[in-house]
């Protein structure tokens, strides 16, 4: 989220100032239309090109001001969940097994980058357990190319490392909600499996598994992404529908009759509405071979220690959306969540991190069935 400025306690912005502010995506036009509806000004349309002049062209009060910057601090970034897996080979816990003071900034090259990491974090037990720990950070950029009120942002990132016994493994789990957080994340994950490996924690010879695109065939990857959609065995999560997909056609063959009318004419088709996986491109599974799956969008009803409500859950490869890197890894978010009640001493944030702990601990499992066995 912006990082506001240090001294905005003691300005009340008007004028270009105070458009500059406004205009930002954090504040809303029914933000907007709140305060002047305080003011008992009613306008006919209420986007922001017909608002913000009114707004700039008078003083906002102080507690107007103040409920404009709350609207910023009110909306957080969305997380996304990367899973990582790498054998283990040691009977120390985790928390014995980590460097005792890790210096975060060492193993990072921010030499000319605009973000630093904030304070000195490090690795504490999760609720007590030696071999479940993790990190909590966050990320500073500054990009002088924005206005006053937006040229600091902040983003929180966590890597969290797991011993699973039985699998004779850890976990190495990312949440990350910027560029920045995934590439500190990703960097700190790195370093640590040089240090294990180096103390012997780890083979030498072993690498990170990760969930990638190229890791699966076509009719693979439909399968496992539908099994953490329709398919998804959860007793918090109840599937509804499939309301958003986008794939692309596999151009190495031809397409065969029935969905030839892609070849050479379409590059990505990206489909939004309701029970996307009756559709012919679900339905025939002889189009699985020649159909690239990259994204997921499934709507829930969930139950999370009696708290009930609907959320839409992303499952997917967004790296290979963007760019068509076969080496994308596979990402996990919320992307929509609403209550039934509006619950109380317990935050959205919270929900929603139990809710990416449950996909996930399934998207592991099912990738050991569905994904192909890493090359030597």
């Amino acid at each position: 989220m912006n990082k506001e400025p240090e001294d905005i306690e003691q300005i009340l912005p008007y004028g270009e100032l105070l458009r500059g502010f406004m205009e930002q995506s954090f504040v809303g036009k029914g933000d907007l239309k709140d305060v002047l509806r305080n003011r008992g000004i009613f306008t006919r349309n209420t986007e922001k090109h017909d608002t913000i002049p009114i707004l700039s062209s008078t003083i906002l009060s102080p507690s107007e001001f103040d409920y404009l910057r709350e609207c910023q601090n009110s909306k957080e970034d969305n997380p996304k969940i990367i899973t990582q897996t790498i054998e283990w080979q040691s009977e120390e816990t985790l928390f014995d097994s980590v460097p005792e003071r890790l210096d975060i900034n060492s193993v990072l090259d921010l030499e000319f980058s605009n973000f630093k990491v904030v304070g000195s974090p490090n690795f504490v037990p999760v609720d007590g357990n030696p071999d479940c720990i993790r990190m909590d950070f966050s990320v500073e950029r500054e990009d002088m190319s924005k206005n006053w009120a937006t040229n600091r942002s902040v983003f929180p990132g966590s890597l969290e490392l797991k011993r699973i016994e039985e699998e004779g493994e850890i976990k190495l789990v990312v949440t990350h909600t910027a560029n920045e957080t995934k590439y500190v994340a990703s960097k700190v994950s790195t370093s640590l499996v040089k240090h294990f490996k180096d103390r012997g924690y780890i083979d030498p010879s072993k690498n990170i598994e990760k969930i990638l695109f190229s890791r699966f065939t076509n009719p693979s990857r439909i399968i496992y992404l539908l099994s953490l959609t329709e398919s998804c065995n959860s007793i918090m999560l109840n599937f509804v529908d499939i309301v958003d997909i986008e794939f692309s056609p596999d151009t190495n063959n031809p397409l065969p009759q029935g969905i030839d009318w892609m070849e050479q004419k379409i590059e990505d088709l990206k489909l939004n509405g309701n029970a996307l996986h009756q559709t012919f491109f679900f339905r025939d599974k002889s189009y699985y071979d020649f159909l690239n799956l990259y994204k997921v969008d499934s709507k829930f009803k969930f139950d999370v220690r009696g708290l009930t409500g609907e959320c839409v859950i992303s499952v997917g490869f967004p790296d290979y959306g963007r760019t068509k890197n076969p080496d994308a890894e596979m990402e996990v978010n919320i992307r929509t969540m609403s209550f039934d009640i509006t619950p109380r001493g317990v935050s959205k944030a919270e929900i929603k991190q139990t809710l990416l702990k449950e996909i996930e601990d399934q998207k592991v499992k099912n990738f050991k069935y569905y994904g192909r066995i890493q090359d030597a």
